[in-house]
């Protein structure tokens, strides 16, 4: 159930075909954000923006961080909402996480918040880049500007399989926001399950990651894609193939 914030409210793109995705290790904090896997910006954009957020615990917390009320929020399995800031160098909560992260991106600043408004848990925000991570496909991928070119097999396949294995890991509402770097759109929540889903564009992270899921021939990135998901209402982590990626058309 998506509903309007108010103030008292609270891939998998490898940079060349050659490239494997790695686990999902921490990134060293001096690297430039820009260069790292996607597997590594999955984690970088928690544990980089940590000790930032830290002392930010409940949805108001964060309002003061921000300078701002979070421009959507959505009720998640679990007792939780996930809200989303859009952050741009006006904003005040920018620069520190900018700085964390080492980029000069706008940001989106993704939080899951007990219902209750008790303090959320560690780790349970993430910052990323409002742009798709389609441009670590390595140039040569292209035909020419903005034309799509099939990749053959094994290249593509491998490309493919690895974007299928980060959606694996991320088995909770809060860990697919984290791989498409936004909230849900909506989740409807059920007796014993709840169904989420995310629309990416050019401008959300893991639009890219998604891209490579949902094609079968060739990547399209001008397609808008939609992640949806059947989730445990209790929050608990997902099943094994309980998500889909598919190309969304308005």
């Amino acid at each position: 159930m998506t509903r309007r914030p108010t103030h008292s409210d609270p891939l998998v793109l490898a940079t060349s075909a050659a490239l494997v995705l790695v686990a999902l290790t921490s990134p060293a904090s001096g690297e430039d954000w820009n260069s790292l896997s996607p597997a590594q910006k999955y984690r970088g954009s928690v544990e980089r923006v940590r000790p930032v957020l830290a002392p930010y615990r409940t949805e108001l917390d964060l309002i003061e961080f921000t300078g701002g009320i979070p421009d959507h929020c959505v009720e998640a399995p679990g007792a939780l909402e996930i809200c989303r800031w859009r952050l741009s160098k006006q904003e005040k909560g920018w620069r520190p996480l900018a700085r964390a992260l080492g980029t000069g991106d706008r940001l989106n600043l993704v939080c899951a918040l007990p219902m209750d408004e008790t303090p959320r848990a560690e780790d349970s925000c993430g910052v990323h880049s409002q742009r798709s991570n389609r441009n670590s496909v390595h140039l040569d991928t292209y035909k020419g500007k903005g034309k799509p070119k099939s990749y053959g097999p094994p290249n593509y396949r491998k490309l493919r399989n690895q974007a299928q294995r980060l959606l694996a890991v991320s088995r909770t509402a809060f860990e697919l926001s984290t791989l498409v770097g936004d909230a849900p759109n909506i989740c409807r929540i059920k007796k014993t399950r709840s169904y989420c889903s995310w629309l990416t564009d050019n401008h959300t992270y893991g639009h890219g990651t998604l891209a490579m899921i949902a094609m079968t021939t060739e990547i399209d990135f001008s397609d808008k894609i939609r992640l949806t998901c059947m989730l445990p209402a209790d929050g608990s982590p997902r099943a094994e193939g309980s998500c889909t990626a598919k190309s969304w058309h308005d």
